[in-house]
């Protein structure tokens, strides 16, 4: 088990094969509504505040991400959200695992941009790749699976593409690239021109 902390409100542990059989679980039952993910959660987490010498700060949101490794282990990425000023909410877990690519097509620029205001004023990062073609916008987003509510967004405004309907590799050959990774931020600030 390897455990750092690459910024002050984010902590890495990576599990090996090894590790996750030690703390009987696999990365496919981790579901924080799950007894046992919780249990394991709550070692790790203790693991982490002995080795860092310090605490996750228990005032915000904490946001868990896991992606699955070759070696049949697993990272969890521990981040602290901040809280609005003024919020009450109690502190929130959840567990978002998973690479995954999704499309979205929308039919107006006013459409996207209204999305990806939105979608800033949750506070949740999301990386996505803004292109055109054929009069209308896809958003690319390439990474950990977003949140249920941030996926709803998405599908509010715009329309999931399947994979078996929409190539990938014919929208990055005839669209035109409009914004590489920041496209939530460029579009929401309304600096994709």
């Amino acid at each position: 088990m390897k455990i750092h902390a690459p910024q002050e409100n984010r902590i890495v542990v990576e599990l090996s094969r090894s590790d996750m059989t030690e703390l009987d679980i696999t990365y496919e039952e981790m579901d924080y509504g799950n007894i046992e993910t919780r249990r394991v959660i709550w070692t790790l987490l203790d693991r982490a505040r002995q080795t860092l010498c310090r605490d996750i700060d228990p005032s915000g949101k904490l946001l868990i991400e896991t992606v699955p490794t070759p070696d049949g282990g697993c990272v969890l990425c521990f981040t602290v959200l901040q809280r609005e000023a003024g919020a009450s909410s109690p502190r929130m877990l959840r567990i978002h695992k998973e690479s995954t690519r999704l499309l979205y097509r929308f039919r107006t620029l006013d459409d996207l941009t209204d999305c990806a205001c939105r979608i800033r004023c949750t506070g949740i990062p999301l990386r996505a790749q803004l292109y055109v073609w054929k009069d209308a916008y896809f958003l690319l987003i390439d990474g950990l699976l977003p949140p249920r509510s941030i996926r709803s967004l998405l599908s509010e405004y715009g329309t999931l593409c399947p994979q078996e309907s929409f190539r990938l590799s014919v929208l990055r050959e005839h669209g035109k690239l409009l914004a590489d990774g920041d496209a939530i931020e460029k579009l929401s600030l309304g600096s994709t021109d």
